[in-house]
């Protein structure tokens, strides 16, 4: 099966569950509603690789503030390859902070729906993606352009509420080096930083004391929950209403030997990659086998579908890496600072999960709403009905997710300034 197959299908799964969810004034919104976001293709606006070159030096970067606009450039958002996104579309690059504290260029999208016929300060979404790969070619901002991300159906339901998207590409993905995969000290930032760099783009329209939701899935729920924990030091202006996080591996000394040895082996190598680019003292490629070298640089520029039928399955990481970097007191030191419920988050959390996901185990979610339980979160778990295993279980969760948090947002609306888009019922507006 091809990417452009396995988008084709995931969207229309995704849009088949989404045209089930209640909308914020409890209607159920037709697929028909969906249809608004979408429209007829037009010639594509050309783009340029040296566009995710950072035109600064770190010196040069570190004197900016985190959420920075370096660059950016309008481009056009598919749905799927000939369908495209009735959106209003940037490509950007924005200063970001890294695991370290480094400052880093980080590449991203900015959707905002068609202007209506009274401009105000609408809702501002955090997506954070889910597992897309590590290689440039993965990046969302990239994926979009030509209608093959397997997620923008979810970003075209988020834009169909009249919500503003800011996409990040996390750190590596698109922009030089090796994505930092699964670090949720950088990962969380740079869906914070995304917001910022949107509010400076589309002042007008999204500021960051404004409505603010983040919301993500697998790799994007890490984000998500991460990007929860860090705001309140790292980003207290951001007015967040409530964080939604699905399958959040929240514990990565936990999911390492959930995945090692199965047909998903090739996420820990993922983590051993995106492990050593956040942090280069581990200096993953000295431990490596002969065996393992060609394998590893091969997912270096993988996405993920090609990481599944090409990677190394069913291997184990003793056999890739001698010694078992997982083993390595220096690796399972930077494991548990990137462990999820330490820190709490000062606005409310939906964590969402199926019971029975074979990638990232629902003890993860259990654990994690435990943690946070006790520092005094406002909390809650949802378990996926529908949710037969990882894929099925973000398909049906995240429209739940998204309903969940547009009521937050209409709450923290209805309590703005009269510049901010209230989020009236659906039948009110029909009246």
């Amino acid at each position: 099966m091809s990417v452009f197959d396995v988008a084709r299908t995931t969207g229309s799964q995704i849009r088949s569950t989404g045209a089930q969810v209640w909308t914020t004034g409890g209607h159920l919104r037709t697929t028909g509603s969906h249809l608004t976001v979408i429209s007829t293709p037009r010639r594509r606006r050309p783009w340029s690789e040296d566009f995710y070159q950072s035109p600064l030096t770190p010196k040069q970067l570190a004197n900016l503030s985190p959420g920075a606009v370096l660059r950016c450039e309008p481009m056009d958002a598919y749905l799927i390859p000939g369908v495209r996104l009735r959106a209003r579309a940037q490509r950007l690059l924005y200063r970001s902070t890294g695991a370290l504290g480094e400052p880093t260029a980080v590449s991203g999208t900015l959707l905002l729906p068609e202007r209506g016929k009274q401009d105000r300060i609408r809702p501002l979404i955090g997506f954070a993606v889910g597992t897309h790969g590590i290689g440039d070619h993965a990046a969302p901002s990239r994926l979009l352009s030509t209608g093959r991300d397997w997620e923008a159906s979810l970003i075209a339901h988020v834009l169909a509420r009249g919500y503003a998207v800011a996409v990040t590409d996390y750190q590596g993905l698109g922009t030089p080096g090796d994505h930092v995969y699964m670090v949720g000290q950088a990962l969380g930032k740079n869906v914070i930083d995304v917001m910022r760099a949107a509010a400076e783009l589309a002042p007008d329209e999204v500021r960051t004391d404004g409505p603010c939701g983040v919301v993500g899935y697998s790799e994007g729920g890490a984000a998500a929950a991460w990007a929860a924990q860090l705001q309140p030091t790292y980003a207290p202006e951001l007015a967040l209403a409530g964080v939604a996080a699905g399958a959040a591996a929240a514990d990565m000394e936990l999911a390492g030997p959930v995945l090692d040895g199965s047909f998903f082996s090739f996420f820990v190598a993922y983590g051993a990659i995106g492990y050593s680019a956040a942090y280069p003292e581990l200096e993953l490629d000295r431990y490596l086998t002969p065996k393992a070298k060609a394998p590893i640089e091969m997912l270096r520029n993988s996405n993920v579908f090609q990481a599944a039928i090409h990677g190394p399955r069913f291997a184990k990481a003793s056999e890739l890496t001698e010694p078992n970097v997982m083993d390595l007191p220096e690796w399972r030191a930077r494991l548990r600072e990137n462990r999820l419920g330490a820190i709490a988050p000062a606005v409310p959390v939906l964590l969402h999960h199926a019971k029975h996901d074979q990638i990232v185990a629902f003890e993860h979610s259990q654990r994690l709403l435990d943690d946070w339980l006790t520092l005094g979160v406002d909390v809650k778990l949802h378990v996926t009905r529908g949710g037969l295993d990882h894929i099925s279980g973000g398909v049906a969760g995240s429209p739940v997710a998204l309903e969940w948090l547009s009521k937050r947002l209409e709450r923290r609306s209805l309590a703005t300034p009269s510049n901010v888009v209230q989020l009236t019922p659906v039948r009110a507006r029909a009246a």
